[in-house]
């Protein structure tokens, strides 16, 4: 009976010994991350059960995390350009509208509620170089519009434009009669947020949402090229 539970124990050490043994060579072979996923959480169990050593779960756990960036960055870039594939196809038919990706990777979102002007909005263009511009309208009332713009301004981190600001002010003090194609008797109704002023250089990407006094909400999206 002592010779059996000896030889259970030992072949019991022998199994665990090869299963970790595999999982330190075969890590590199990975390609699908649910396999990660379980040979983490085999890993894991190991080093709660102590049937692994501090050493060896250490490079284990340093090969886990390496492979897991690869695959991360593979599948990501793999995913984008599947959505990049897809937005080109979108480009080429006229009742295609919406925020592209990366503007949505930026936490740009469309308003909740609205309805969407397609007359008046403009699809998103790219041509060689990667730049894409996109304006969306949407309309409904002044006030829910002014919430909507709130939010996504907070989604995405925009700020009320300065230039606006200084603008608003001078029209309101009296300073300012005459803007360019603007009728600033109703500017004081107006709001805008960006992730830019006027004269900034140097930068990749342009984001801004705003709402007029007509209860419009605009939302336009830049970008210069292919990163």
């Amino acid at each position: 009976m002592k010779k059996y539970f000896f030889l259970l124990f030992a072949f019991s050490f022998f199994v665990v010994w090869c299963a970790k043994t595999m999982n330190l060579s075969e890590v590199a072979k990975i390609t699908d991350l649910s396999v990660l996923q379980n040979v983490i959480a085999r890993v894991s169990q190991e080093i709660e059960q102590w049937t692994i050593s501090s050493d060896e779960a250490q490079a284990m756990v340093n090969q886990l995390q390496q492979k897991y960036l690869e695959l991360t960055d593979g599948t990501q870039e793999d995913i984008e350009n599947s959505f990049a594939h897809i937005q080109t196809l979108f480009d080429t038919q006229s009742n295609s509208y919406g925020l592209p990706f990366w503007a949505k990777k930026l936490w740009m979102t469309e308003p909740k509620g609205m309805f969407f002007d397609k007359q008046h909005s403009q699809k998103t263009y790219v041509n060689a170089d990667g730049y894409t511009s996109t304006m969306l309208v949407y309309t409904w009332n002044y006030t829910f519009a002014m919430q909507q713009a709130e939010t996504i301004a907070k989604s995405a981190n925009l700020y009320v434009s300065k230039d606006f600001e200084r603008a608003q002010s001078l029209v309101n003090s009296g300073d300012v009669k005459y803007i360019s194609w603007l009728d600033i008797s109703s500017l004081s109704a107006w709001i805008i947020y960006v992730n830019h002023e006027l004269l900034d250089t140097n930068i990749d990407y342009l984001l801004s949402v705003s709402v007029d006094q007509s209860w419009t909400l605009i939302i336009e999206t830049t970008k210069y090229a292919d990163n």
